[in-house]
C-alpha cells in the first residue's frame, strides 16, 4: 500500500474499531455485572412493595381483595410472584407456576431451575413470618436484553463507522490537499525553473522533508548555474586564441620566406601554450564549482604542497632565468589538497608569467605568533597599481600595458578557493618593495 491517504485512512478505522471493541468488551462486561444488580433491585423492589401493601390482619387474604396496590404492581409481566400465607399459595401472577419459586422458604436471592429453566429468583417475608412473597424471572429474559442491547450496539457501529470513514476520508483529503497543490505546482513548470518551493501552505509534518527538497534544488540551480557559466567562459575565452592560431598557421602555411614562416610557427606555438593553459584553467574553474561542498577537508602541510607545485615550474623558469628563493617550514591546515595546488599554482603561474624575465619570486610560509598560518608568493616585476589591486581578483580582468597575455581567470580562481577555506588575500609590495606581492592568510589548524 503505497498511497499515504490509504495507509492513513486504514490506521485510522483500525484504531477506532480497536478502541470500540475494547469499549464493547468493557461495556458487555460492566453491564452483565450491573444488569444483574439492577435486576436483582427491581425483584426486591417489586417483593417489598407487595409485603408493604399487604392487610394487617392476613387471615384476612382468604375472604378479601389486596388494596393499595397499583394495577401496575399486580399485573406485571416483566416478572412472576407468589403470595404465600402460612404455607399456603393464596396469589400469583398471570403465568407464574403454582409449585413455589423458592421451595425452602428461605428469605434471599437464588438462581435456580424453575419448568425446566434458570430463573432469579427473591423471596421476602414480612416481620410476622407468615406471609412470603417470592418474585422471580426467567434468565432467558435478561439474556435477551443483552442481545437486544448488541444488536443496538452493532448497528450503532456500522453507522457510526460509515460517518467516520466519510469524516476521515474527507479529513485526509483536506489536510493533504496542499500537497496535491504543490503537485500541480511543479508540474506546471518550466523545466529548468529551479526556484524553491513554496512551505507556507503545507503540513508542518512535510516541512523538512520540502526543506531538504528546496535545499537540493539550490545546489541543482547552482550546478547547472555553474555549467552555463562555464559554457559563457570557455566560448569567450577561446574564441580569440581561436582566431589568432588560425591566422598564424595561415600565414605559415602560404608564406615561402622562411623567416616569416619561423616567425610564425613561434607565434603559434605560443598561441597553443596559452589555450593550453587557458583550457586547464577553465577546467580547473569547472572541478571548483562541481566539487563545491562535496570533497572532504584533510590536514595539508602547506610546506610539502609547495615544493610539489614549484616542481612543475622548474623548466618555466630555467628559460626565463628567473629563480626562486624558499623560505617555507610546515605549516599545517585543514583544506581541500587539489583546490589548493590549484591556488598555488595560479599564483606562482602569474609570479612567473608577470615578473618578467630574470626576476627574483620569493615563496614563503609558516604560523605566525597568534597561530595565523601564512602563505606568501612576490616577485620583483613590475607589478600592479595600487587602484587596480583589488581589481585583479575578477574574472577575465586584466591589467592595461603589461606584455604578458592573460586569461583574467587564474588569480579569480585563486581567491574563490580562499574564500572557499575561510582565508583571506592581502597585497602589497613585492621583493625589494617591487613588483607585486600576495599573501594568503588561513586561519589556525
Amino acid at each position: 500500500m503505497n498511497s499515504l491517504r490509504r495507509r492513513l485512512f486504514v490506521m485510522l478505522l483500525l484504531c477506532f474499531l480497536a478502541f470500540w471493541g475494547l469499549w464493547v468488551g468493557v461495556f458487555g462486561a460492566f453491564f452483565r455485572h450491573e444488569g444483574t444488580g439492577l435486576w436483582d433491585n427491581s425483584l426486591l423492589t417489586h417483593a417489598q412493595e407487595i409485603v408493604q401493601f399487604m392487610p394487617k390482619d392476613y387471615q384476612l387474604l382468604a375472604i378479601a381483595p389486596v388494596t393499595g396496590l397499583s394495577a401496575k404492581t399486580w399485573m406485571r409481566d416483566d416478572m412472576s410472584y407468589q403470595v404465600w400465607v402460612d404455607g399456603r399459595l393464596l396469589i400469583r401472577s398471570p403465568g407464574a407456576p403454582e409449585v413455589p419459586l423458592k421451595p425452602d422458604f428461605r428469605d434471599g436471592f437464588v438462581r435456580r431451575p424453575v419448568q425446566g429453566e434458570p430463573w432469579r429468583i427473591y423471596a421476602f417475608s414480612d416481620k410476622a413470618r407468615h406471609i412470603q412473597v417470592q418474585v422471580g424471572k426467567p434468565q432467558s429474559d435478561y439474556e435477551t436484553i443483552y442481545l437486544w442491547l448488541a444488536g443496538v450496539t452493532l448497528t450503532s457501529l456500522v453507522l457510526m463507522m460509515g460517518l467516520l470513514g466519510l469524516a476521515v476520508r474527507w479529513g485526509i483529503r483536506w489536510s493533504l490537499a496542499p500537497v496535491m497543490t504543490l503537485s500541480k505546482t511543479m508540474q506546471s513548470r518550466a523545466p529548468l525553473d529551479l526556484t524553491p518551493l513554496p512551505a507556507a501552505t503545507l503540513p508542518a509534518e512535510l516541512r523538512p522533508l520540502l526543506d531538504a527538497f528546496n535545499d537540493q534544488l539550490v545546489q541543482l540551480d547552482r550546478a547547472v548555474q555553474a555549467e552555463r557559466r562555464f559554457i559563457v567562459d570557455a566560448a569567450h575565452e577561446l574564441r580569440t586564441p581561436m582566431a589568432v592560431l588560425s591566422a598564424n598557421a595561415q600565414v605559415a602555411l602560404h608564406t615561402t620566406n622562411v623567416m616569416q614562416k619561423d616567425a610564425s610557427l613561434r607565434q603559434l606555438l605560443a598561441g597553443v601554450e596559452r589555450s593550453a593553459r587557458l583550457s586547464e584553467q577553465l577546467l580547473d574553474l569547472a572541478r571548483l564549482d562541481a566539487t563545491r561542498h562535496a570533497r572532504p577537508r584533510v590536514p595539508v602541510d602547506l610546506a610539502e604542497l609547495i615544493t610539489i607545485v614549484i616542481g612543475d615550474f622548474d623548466i618555466l623558469v630555467q628559460q626565463n632565468n628567473q629563480r626562486i628563493v624558499l623560505q617555507i617550514e610546515p605549516t599545517h591546515i585543514v583544506g581541500d589538497v587539489d583546490e589548493l595546488g590549484i591556488l598555488m599554482r595560479n599564483l606562482l603561474d602569474n609570479a612567473t608569467r608577470y615578473g618578467g624575465k630574470g626576476a627574483c619570486i620569493e615563496v614563503a610560509c609558516g604560523h605566525d605568533a597568534d597561530g595565523t598560518a601564512r602563505l606568501r608568493i612576490a616577485d620583483d616585476g613590475p607589478g600592479v597599481p595600487p587602484e587596480e589591486r583589488e581589481r585583479i581578483f575578477d574574472r577575465f580582468y586584466r591589467v592595461a600595458g603589461t606584455d604578458q597575455r592573460g586569461s583574467g581567470i587564474g588569480l579569480s580562481l585563486a581567491a574563490r578557493i580562499a574564500q572557499s577555506h575561510g582565508a583571506r588575500i592581502e597585497m602589497g609590495a613585492g621583493v625589494g618593495m617591487r613588483g607585486l606581492g600576495i599573501t594568503v592568510l588561513f586561519g589556525a589548524a
